[in-house]
C-alpha cells in the first residue's frame, strides 16, 4: 500500500511528462507551420549584389625609408688641421655656402715653394735661349730648360687647386645630416667630414620589390604613400628606377620611387609605407566584403543565388586585394550576371532555399514567392 508521499512522487512525475509531451506536440507544430505545402522548410530571406567584372592594377604592399635624391659625404682634397667650422647636424645650407677649411698656413706655404719653383725655371728657359740663340748652348738644354718650366707650371697648378679645395662648400641647397669631425682634428685625405642631403631635387623613397611583382612594373607607375609624421595626408610617388640585380643580403630588387611632397616638409629617415599601382592589369572579378562568410589565408567562400532553384549555393575562390568595401577575386567559372548573397539572418548552409528581400536592383524570377 502506498504511502502518502509516494503518492505525490507519482503524481508529480505524471505532470511533468504531461508537460514535456506538450512542449514537444507544441515543437512539431511550429515546425510543421514553417514548412511550405511541399513540406520543405520555409525560405530563408536574404539579401543580394551583382558580381562585376573589373580590370584593375593589383598593388603591391611597399615600405621603406625617405632619403634624398643626392646624399654625398663632403671631405677635403688635402689633408691638415681643421681650423674653422661653420656648420653643425641638421643645418640648412645654400649653394655655395662655406662649411669648413683647414689651416692656411701649410698649404700657403706649398704655394709659395710652387711659385718660386717656376719662377726659377722661368729665369733658366730665358738664359738657355738666349745662349741658344747665340750658339752657346745646344737644342737638348734648350728642350730640357722648357720641359722645367712646363714641370714647374704644373706643379704651381696643383699646389693652387688644392689650396682652393682646402675648403668645403656646400654643392647645393640641402641639410647637413651628420658632422663626423670636430675644429682642430687633422683631416686625411678623402676623410668626410660631413654628410649632406640635396633638396633641390624630389625626395625618393627607396623599396625591396621581389621578382614576381618586379616584372610587373614600369617606369612612371604611380604609388600612393602615408608616413608616421603625415599619417592622415597621403603623397603620390612615381617609379623612377629600377634595378637590374637584386640585392645580396636580401633578395629583393630595390626600386626607387620620386616623391611629390609638395605642402609638407620631409627628412631623411621618415618611415613610409603604402601601395604601388602596376601598370600590368588583371581582369577578376568584384564583390562586397559583406559577402564573405569564411576566410582562410586567400581563400574565401562565399554563396550564390541560383535564380531557378532559389538556393544558395557555396563557392570557394583566391583573393587577389581588398578595397573596401569590395574583394577582388580570381575564380575558375564565371561569374558575370550572377548574384552573389551579402546579408543573412542565420548560417547558410549549400543548397538552403532563400529568397531575396528588399534589392530593388535585382530582377525577382518569375514563379518566386
Amino acid at each position: 500500500m502506498m504511502t502518502t508521499i509516494e503518492k505525490r512522487i507519482l503524481l508529480a512525475s505524471r505532470l511533468f511528462l504531461s508537460l514535456m509531451l506538450a512542449a514537444v506536440v507544441i515543437s512539431c507544430s511550429k515546425s510543421m507551420a514553417s514548412a511550405d505545402a511541399t513540406g520543405k522548410p520555409e525560405a530563408m530571406s536574404v539579401r543580394v549584389a551583382e558580381i562585376l567584372a573589373e580590370t584593375i592594377s593589383i598593388p603591391i604592399r611597399i615600405s621603406g625609408t625617405v632619403r634624398a635624391h643626392q646624399e654625398s659625404r663632403l671631405s677635403f682634397k688635402t689633408g691638415g688641421i681643421i681650423k674653422d667650422l661653420f656648420v653643425d647636424a641638421g643645418d640648412r645650407v645654400e649653394k655655395g655656402q662655406l662649411l669648413a677649411r683647414l689651416d692656411p698656413e701649410e698649404i700657403d706655404q706649398q704655394v709659395a715653394q710652387a711659385r718660386i719653383g717656376m719662377e726659377k725655371a722661368q729665369r733658366d728657359y730665358d738664359r738657355i735661349h738666349n745662349l741658344y740663340v747665340d750658339t752657346v748652348a745646344t737644342l737638348m738644354q734648350l728642350q730640357d730648360a722648357h720641359s722645367a718650366l712646363d714641370m714647374a707650371r704644373t706643379a704651381l697648378g696643383i699646389a693652387e687647386y688644392n689650396r682652393n679645395y682646402s675648403s668645403i662648400y656646400a654643392p647645393s641647397r640641402g641639410i647637413i645630416l651628420q658632422k663626423f669631425m670636430e675644429e682642430d682634428e687633422i683631416a686625411g685625405t678623402g676623410n668626410p667630414v660631413f654628410f649632406f642631403a640635396s633638396d633641390e631635387e624630389a625626395w625618393q623613397l627607396t623599396v625591396g620589390i621581389s621578382d614576381k611583382d618586379l616584372v610587373k612594373l614600369r617606369m612612371g607607375d604611380r604609388a600612393t604613400l602615408l608616413t608616421d609624421a603625415y599619417p592622415d595626408t597621403p603623397m603620390e610617388g612615381r617609379v623612377a628606377k629600377i634595378a637590374n640585380a637584386p640585392e645580396p643580403t636580401t633578395g629583393l630588387y630595390e626600386v626607387e620611387l620620386a616623391l611629390d611632397n609638395a605642402n609638407r616638409e620631409l627628412k631623411p629617415g621618415f618611415f613610409a609605407r603604402g601601395e604601388l599601382y602596376p601598370s600590368q592589369q588583371v581582369t577578376c572579378w568584384r564583390l562586397p566584403v559583406d559577402a564573405l562568410r569564411e576566410g582562410s589565408g586567400t581563400s574565401l567562400t562565399f554563396f550564390l543565388f541560383d535564380q531557378e532553384q532559389n538556393v544558395a549555393t557555396e563557392h570557394r575562390a583566391e583573393a587577389l586585394c581588398f578595397s573596401n568595401p569590395y574583394v577582388y577575386i580570381q575564380s575558375s567559372e564565371p561569374l558575370d550576371s550572377r548574384w552573389v548573397i551579402t546579408s543573412v539572418p542565420r548560417p547558410l548552409r549549400h543548397l538552403d532555399r532563400v529568397k531575396v528581400e528588399n534589392n530593388l536592383a535585382f530582377s525577382q524570377p518569375a514563379g518566386h514567392e
